[in-house]
Order: C-alpha cells, then structure tokens, then sequence
C-alpha cells in the first residue's frame, strides 16, 4: 500500500521500535473554520462589484466604480489564496499517537512537529458539544509533565477513541508490552534431585523425566538468584499497577487480572 507524503512524513519521524496507531487530520469541521477569512473576503469582493455597477458616468461616479473594482479584484485574490492555502493546512495538520508519544504536524512548505512522551501524560480533558455529538468531533486537551503543559486538540474526529487509543498504549508502554519486556515463557526452575540415605535397601536412583540429567546432591546448583530477581520485578510491577488503578487509568478487574498474572510467573 502506498503512503501519502503526509503519511511518509509521519513515518520518517518514528523511532527503532515505535509504531503509528492514529495519524488523523482534523474533522471537516476544522476546516469550516480555518476558511472564515477567506469566504468573507470572497463576500467582500462579492459585494465591492454589485457596487461598482451602480455608479456610472464620469467624474467622481467613475473613479468610485474604478476604486471598488480595484477593491473586488484584490479581496478575490485574498480569499482565494487564503481558502487555498488553509485547505492544504488542514490536508497536511495531522495528530498522530504512537507506542510512545504524541506528534502534532503541522504545515505543508515549513514542516514542524511537536511531540509528547506517553510517559509524561498525566490526565486528558475531554470536550464534545452538541454541534461536536451530531457531527462526531470534539476537543481533547492532554496535560503533561512537559514544558510545553497541555496539547490542545481541536476538532479531533472521535476524540473518545483517540484518548481510550492513548491510555491504552500509556499503560502498555508503563507495563513493558511495548518494548517486549514481559514474554510469556515460563520460568526455569532447578530440578529437586531425591535419594535415599547410602545402604538402604530403597536406595535407587529417582527417575527422571526423558532428557534430562541426573543430578546428584554434591553437584546440585545453589537456587538462582534469577528467581529472586524475578519477584522484585514482579513486585515493582505490582506497586505500577496499583498506582494506575489509584490514577483510574486501570479498572479494579484489569488490576486483579494482571495481579495474578505477574504472580503466577514467580
């Protein structure tokens, strides 16, 4: 599938790892509104011409219709350049959430593009009004632990789906699941070797599952310390987990089902 520029653009500001989940351009709505200068300086332009019909003759009459002719052509151009250049704006704006961060792009000519570590989020604002209900639209104003203090976005389509998008990939990204820290492999423990005491008349060797070795007590590996590596790590995991759920970023089920995931690695 071939990408727009605007897509490859996006692309090219992607970090090793890191993925697009929305790159979205503002709602319809967004460019109604970028294009008020414009359409009223049409109307201007519109208006400066009926004008210049009413006055005819020479004299003062003629440099008035002269004048408002001027006028009109130059509020045309205005409003056509300004509905141009808006539209390729509103084309080109894009908000774009990924496994790690925000990037608002903005412009077609001069690039910029600002971005927001997941990490750094702290809470999201929601807005819809009526007009934003019926059309499917909204505000959405991200706070952050940044400089930069809030990210305002305007006229996002499905707002409520770009900001559940976003604390999800947060809490994937909190939890390890975006950079592949936590696998499903189950843990390795040392096989537990048994014998009976020397001369006794049981003493056999214990059987062993096919492919492994027997292991006798003499040689037999201290206890990792992996394991207790492991359930430190499984113990930061757990206080993460119930700072989120504190935060309402996590429902009380959610916690309890990776609360007892975590804990069935130990």
């Amino acid at each position: 599938m071939q990408l727009t520029f605007t897509e490859s653009y996006a692309q090219s500001l992607l970090a090793s790892g890191e993925r697009i989940i929305r790159n979205q351009r503002q709602h319809w709505f967004g460019l109604v509104y970028r294009l008020g200068v414009g359409v009223v300086a049409l109307l201007v332009a519109a208006g400066c011409f009926i004008l210049s019909g009413w006055f005819t003759g020479d004299g003062l009459f003629g440099s008035i219709r002269t004048i408002l002719g001027i006028a009109a052509l130059v509020f045309l151009l205005v409003g056509i350049g300004h509905i141009s250049l808006s539209y390729f704006r509103w084309e080109n704006d894009r908000d774009v959430l990924t496994t790690r961060r925000i990037i608002q792009t903005q412009g077609f000519i001069n690039r910029k593009a600002a971005d927001t570590s997941l990490e750094k989020i702290n809470d999201a604002l929601f807005e819809q009004g009526v007009i934003g209900r019926v059309f499917g639209f909204g505000a959405l104003d991200v706070m952050t632990a940044s400089a930069s203090g809030i990210n305002k976005m305007r006229f996002l389509t499905t707002p409520m789906d770009f900001k559940k998008d976003m604390m999800d990939a947060k809490h994937n990204l909190e939890m390890g699941v975006a950079s592949g820290e936590f696998t499903d492999a189950p843990l390795r423990v040392a096989p537990v070797v048994t014998t009976s005491p020397v001369g006794s008349r049981d003493a056999t060797p214990t059987t062993l599952p096919a492919g492994d070795t027997p292991v006798s007590p003499a040689s037999a590996p201290p206890p990792a310390p992996a394991a207790a590596a492991t359930a430190v790590d499984v113990t930061d995991q757990i206080a993460k987990l119930a700072d989120l759920k504190e935060r309402g970023a996590i429902t009380q089920e959610e916690f309890d089902a990776k609360k007892a995931e975590l804990l069935g690695r130990i």
